[in-house]
């Protein structure tokens, strides 16, 4: 097998030597170079595909140093959508549509599509919140059936941009948090200012409207369910981990990077609920997790990873809240949870591994 049918890239956005992830980039890099795998960083802006060679960077003698590579036989699609995703995209999708390249996955496109994915589900369709298409007439359409909406941008990501939107005696308040992260609560007098609200906030981008379901304990914090599933080295599915993740109370949302900690599963739910119900959330979650990653490949193409987050209500009820093909792993080093720290690093080179004997009929 030649050099390059053994190696991994990892694509993401560089601006110059930098980029995210790095911490989680070098264990990918170290690991795969003691299954003889080489793995490298790189941009698909990078890609030269006259001489099939990329820039890119190689965790080598404790730093990140630059280099030219042929391109992978694999790549791994690290590559976050957002605003700046346009453009990346030509290049990502040139790489996608070479015969020679192996994708381990292809993300998820958005909030919107995945989830008219799942309502095609019998098991899964029940568990999905109403949604729509933000407009002010699907806001008052919901407002008036349940006196509370959240909204949520279609690529959002991190929390950023979630706003819950509530009826009041004197008009409507609206809680969540900014473009910048940053927590916020303003009043709003009348539908004609909430009009002016939702078109200020939105600024053009696409929106989602839900009902605002009650995800939160008693005392009103915030919280969530993140259940990391991932391809192994038999090419199955399987559950790396899952962990509460708990939010700020002066937030709507558990995101970690809006301040939020993490706690274990069942030793959150015995807590919070009794053990009849506390053992019916965690079936309904072990359900999601078996079924959602093989139906959504089925729907969507191949996939590597998935980042289910699940909200339970203050009933008992689960809801599948959204679903990341890239999602973040910094939950089980909250919970201290070495397995599944451990797991969540190793499996991506595992299948890997897999698709190279895949490719080539063994080594």
């Amino acid at each position: 097998m030649r050099a390059d049918e053994r190696s991994l890239g990892i694509m993401t956005r560089c601006q110059g030597s930098h980029f995210v992830d790095k911490g989680y980039y070098k264990k990918l890099t170290l690991y795969g170079r003691k299954h003889g795998m080489r793995v490298f960083v790189f941009s698909p802006r990078q890609v030269n595909f006259s001489s099939r060679t990329v820039r890119g960077f190689e965790y080598r003698n404790g730093s990140w140093q630059p280099n030219t590579f042929p391109l992978p036989a694999l790549i791994y699609d690290r590559c976050f959508v957002g605003p700046s995703y346009r453009h990346y995209k030509p290049f990502v999708e040139k790489l996608q549509n070479d015969r020679n390249i192996t994708f381990l996955g292809h993300g998820l496109s958005g909030k919107w599509q995945v989830h008219q994915m799942l309502t095609q589900s019998p098991q899964l369709a029940s568990l999905l919140p109403p949604t729509e298409i933000l407009s002010l007439a699907t806001v008052n359409d919901m407002l008036q059936q349940y006196g509370a909406v959240v909204i949520k941008p279609m690529a959002g990501t991190h929390g950023i941009g979630v706003v819950r939107i509530k009826e009041t005696k004197s008009g409507y308040e609206a809680t969540g948090r900014n473009r910048e992260n940053q927590p916020f609560r303003r009043l709003i007098r009348d539908s004609a200012g909430l009009k002016t609200f939702i078109a200020s906030f939105t600024s053009g981008r696409k929106f989602l409207v839900q009902p605002y379901l009650k995800l939160h304990t008693p005392d009103g914090t915030p919280f969530d369910v993140r259940v990391l599933v991932q391809k192994n080295g038999q090419g199955d599915w399987e559950t790396t981990g899952k962990a509460v993740r708990l939010g700020d109370k002066r937030s709507i949302t558990s995101n970690l990077h809006g301040g939020g900690k993490a706690q274990p599963l069942s030793a959150f739910l015995s807590r919070h609920f009794k053990p009849a119900v506390h053992s019916k959330i965690e079936t309904t979650i072990n359900q999601v997790a078996e079924k959602l990653p093989r139906f959504l490949e089925e729907c969507h193409g191949r996939l590597v990873e998935l980042g289910i987050d699940v909200g339970i209500d203050t009933s008992g009820n689960v809801w599948i809240i959204e679903v990341n093909s890239r999602p973040g792993r910094t939950v089980f080093r909250l919970i201290d949870d070495p397995i599944a720290k451990r797991h969540s690093i190793t499996q991506p080179v595992r299948y890997a591994h897999y698709l190279m004997k895949e490719r080539v009929g063994g080594y």
